[in-house]
């Protein structure tokens, strides 16, 4: 399967272009990322994102891997079989799955409406991916992405995204503009901390619904804070001072679910 050509070298100059995009800077430059993986691949593909893929025998060794080949090549991608070496260039994780494809990056149009979610500077990684994923979970609309966090297509994102990244309607935004967008689609805007709050519990959330998870360190930024329409807090029970981000957002936005979707008899609270 493949081209009948086997990229061989580390340096051939289609792994040399592709090994650019594990850089922001080309992955901003270019629109384009890598994606790693049979399930992160399969979900590209899906989303008729992937350009080009590169594989080893290894993941031909599968059934799986088989029909991704076949899938990319009945799509017209370029599809590559490389050594181990060659695709190593490409990797990020320890123990590849022989599978590397350079993809275009998602993209759709802006719109605000239903519950959307807002990560407002997030640094790490885990946390960002996750946050994408849970928010997929909860049939979110969207998740706004603060300019500042750390980039949704890093490798490290991706996978803890596990394709909810391709899934998940996403943008790169300021601030400030994402704040007028707020004001004028009349979205209520709701944001967790421990000072002059509510229980979480015991607030009614609108439908028309923008839900602000802070920054690791400093939390929600005082212009989210500041223009809130509710502010709750989740309890803490134990001797710890807060959650993780993720783990906050996905209470959250669960308590929010709840109550849009859950009848009194449904509920399992």
């Amino acid at each position: 399967m493949g081209s009948g050509v086997k990229i061989a070298s580390r340096q051939n100059e289609r792994i040399r272009e592709a090994k650019k995009l594990s850089q922001k800077k080309y992955r901003d430059q270019r629109g384009r990322l890598l994606v790693e993986g049979v399930r992160l691949v399969e979900e590209a593909l899906a989303a008729s994102l992937v350009e080009q893929l590169f594989f080893t025998e290894r993941l031909l060794a599968s059934p799986r891997g088989q029909a991704l080949v076949q899938w990319a090549q009945n799509g017209a991608v370029e599809a590559w079989e490389c050594s181990e070496a060659a695709l190593g260039e490409l990797t990020d994780t320890v123990t590849s799955q022989g599978v590397v494809a350079v993809a275009r990056k998602p993209s759709w149009p802006v719109a605000i409406q239903g519950v959307v979610v807002i990560a407002d500077e997030i640094q790490d990684p885990g946390n960002l991916g996750t946050l994408l994923r849970t928010a997929a979970a909860v049939g979110a609309q969207g998740l706004f992405v603060v300019k500042g966090s750390v980039d949704p297509y890093s490798p490290k994102v991706l996978r803890a995204s596990m394709g909810a990244v391709f899934q998940l309607p996403h943008w790169l935004v300021e601030r400030e503009e994402l704040l007028r967008q707020l004001r004028k689609s009349q979205t209520s805007i709701v944001v967790a901390d421990l000072q002059d709050a509510d229980s979480f519990w015991n607030v009614t959330y609108p439908p028309q619904l923008a839900v602000v998870i802070g920054n690791e360190g400093r939390g929600v930024h005082p212009s989210f804070r500041e223009q809130a329409d509710l502010v709750v807090r989740i309890p803490l029970l134990g001797q710890v001072e807060s959650l993780n981000a993720s783990v906050a957002a996905g209470v959250l936005l669960y308590e929010i679910l709840r109550q849009h979707h859950c009848s009194a008899g449904d509920s399992v609270l």
